[in-house]
């Protein structure tokens, strides 16, 4: 589908683009919602606009809210990370970012992110230091970390395939250490780094867990290392999560078009997935209920935020673009709920 944006009226407003549109006309020119369930219209109106936030990026990623009031996302390839608010607009927010790509936030509202550069997952202290949580597994370095979430328990997950290492757009690259791509636990009590069982995965990306903690999503994007192999894995995997263990994995959902780069889950436990077209939505079951169409040529990640006036909504980085829509849903990860 071609998408074109007919602006009624435009206004530059704290650095970001304010697109003004017709009710009517946002929701089938801006962004399109297909609704496949009735029940998709609880989690998204029919109406629902796109707000931009920016359409000069050149590979927007790792989406979050902050307990500072803040949107941060990556621009990888630029290597810098970026903030918004309504009141401060678009700023840089850390350049050179060493590539970083996914963030996360834990209980102490300090951002947890995932570095291509120093292969290495890294966390922001509150006295403005970045410290190393994790960098090596068995005495050999990292790949390129990509994404990360942090469990109930309080440990951090992270996925480590070797997409930031073999791009050197996304990265410094250097030699792979290990002998595949994985996904680890970090135990911010033992520090202790763990690879986890996951050997239906091939290249895992995007993580998120249920909002009881009981079920481990995790994408894998195996297709993103040929696109013109249909044959690579473009899916989202499920797993039981048992005393910090994993296991009972099964095939979530199949992705198409493009592949699941990055997911959220949301208090209802709603799986929310990227894709080439836009957004997914699945319900715990599996069942796909609806899509979010955007006017990009790949969408990356996406957060589900709640801001200080309780207003909820789905942020989205696709490539050059950064949008955010107004939704109907809580996130169900306590880390995304506090926000600009």
């Amino acid at each position: 589908m071609r998408f074109r944006f007919k602006i009624v009226a435009t206004c530059i407003l704290g650095g970001v683009l304010m697109v003004t549109t017709s009710a009517h006309s946002s929701v089938k020119e801006d962004i399109k919602i297909v609704a496949e369930q009735p029940e998709f219209y609880n989690l998204a109106a029919k109406d629902a606009y796109a707000q931009i936030i920016t359409d000069e990026a050149v590979w927007s990623e790792g989406p979050i809210c902050t307990a500072q009031g803040m949107f941060l996302f990556s621009d990888v390839k630029q290597n810098k990370v970026m903030s918004w608010s309504e009141k401060q607009g678009l700023k840089t927010w850390l350049a050179p970012s060493d590539f970083q790509n996914g963030h996360t936030m834990d209980a102490q509202g300090r951002i947890i992110a995932a570095s291509h550069g120093k292969r290495a997952i890294l966390r922001l202290e509150h006295d403005g230091r970045w410290v190393t949580l994790a960098d090596s597994w068995e005495g050999k370095r990292l790949n390129s970390p990509n994404d990360i979430v942090v469990a109930p328990d309080g440990s951090v997950w992270f996925t480590d395939p070797t997409f930031g290492l073999l791009n050197k757009d996304e990265g410094y690259g250097g030699k792979q250490e290990q002998d595949g791509e994985y996904v680890y636990r970090y135990d911010t009590r033992t520090k202790k780094v763990t690879k986890m069982t996951s050997p239906e995965v091939h290249s895992p990306n995007g993580l998120a867990f249920s909002p009881d903690g009981k079920v481990f999503y995790v994408t894998d994007t195996q297709l993103a290392h040929d696109f013109n192999n249909p044959s690579l894995a473009h899916r989202i995997v499920a797993y039981r999560v048992t005393d910090g263990g994993l296991s009972e994995g099964r095939i979530f959902a199949e992705i198409a078009s493009g592949i699941p780069d990055g997911i959220k889950v949301d208090e209802k436990g709603n799986v929310w997935s990227s894709s080439k077209e836009g957004i997914q939505v699945f319900t715990a079951q599996g069942k796909r209920i609806g899509k979010i169409q955007v006017p990009s040529e790949n969408t990356g990640n996406l957060a589900l935020c709640t801001d200080g006036s309780h207003g909820k909504w789905l942020y989205i980085t696709a490539a050059n673009l950064v949008l955010r829509v107004p939704i109907l849903v809580n996130s169900g990860t306590y880390a995304q709920h506090g926000v600009p």
